[in-house]
């Protein structure tokens, strides 16, 4: 499996360019690692992070699957795919995202991950498969296709990789806090999905819900300036 990315990271950052090479990472910076839609590329991530935060370090991954002849790409097959292919399949790009974060020294930071429609579900899948990773998700609009949920365990949850203590992300609690959103008019995402990963989240996440009215499968200015707030707490 390929994986195409482009990141904008500044390691003077990360909180550990002290005379000595370490440092303290309390006052790094956040790093986003963002997963787009289907149809989409890794551009469109970078669009909506630098309407959020201008200032972000992030990495935004493109979708394995190309369109052959609308262009785009995809993270799975919805239409060919049943959900334990897609769950697998998901699992399996976050396993690599979590060995890309450790080859590169980027687990002493605060992790968010930010995802939309497919790139939604990917980045529910990498919160929930690795828990002590990732302190947050910012999931819009995002499909669910879990063939069968299981509840994270969070035994080892803030604890980085190096087994340095992370603390609870955004805010506290010992949960990661995820910030969910739709809109009303959202018919692109079936009811049944949207119900299934709200009870998933439920049972393991800190999750803040916010929809929005006359909003179709999209995103909009109000939703970014509530995403603000949510990665300030």
């Amino acid at each position: 499996m390929r994986l195409t990315m482009i990141s904008d990271i500044d390691f003077g950052h990360d909180g550990i360019d002290g005379p000595d090479g370490t440092g303290d990472s309390d006052g790094a910076a956040d790093l986003y690692v963002m997963f787009h839609g289907y149809g989409n590329d890794e551009q469109e991530m970078i669009r909506i992070i630098k309407a959020i935060d201008p200032e972000a370090d992030y990495m935004t991954v493109r979708g394995p699957i190309g369109r052959r002849y609308l262009g785009g790409y995809a993270w799975y097959d919805s239409v060919g795919w049943d959900d334990a292919r897609i769950q697998s399949q998901c699992s399996a790009i976050g396993d690599r995202i979590v060995t890309l974060l450790d080859a590169n020294g980027l687990r002493r930071r605060r992790i968010v991950l930010v995802g939309f429609s497919q790139g939604g579900y990917l980045s529910y899948r990498l919160l929930a498969d690795h828990p002590d990773v990732f302190d947050a998700a910012v999931l819009l609009a995002p499909s669910f296709h879990d063939d069968r949920t299981v509840t994270p365990d969070l035994g080892g949850a803030g604890l980085g990789g190096d087994g340095d203590a992370r603390g609870d992300g955004l805010g506290g609690g010992g949960r990661p806090a995820v910030f969910l959103g739709y809109g009303t008019l959202d018919r692109q995402i079936p009811d049944r999905q949207k119900e299934a990963i709200r009870k998933a989240l439920a049972g393991f996440a800190r999750v803040e819900e916010r929809t929005y009215e006359g909003m179709r499968h999209d995103v909009c200015e109000r939703e970014f300036e509530d995403i603000r707030e949510f990665l300030r707490r």
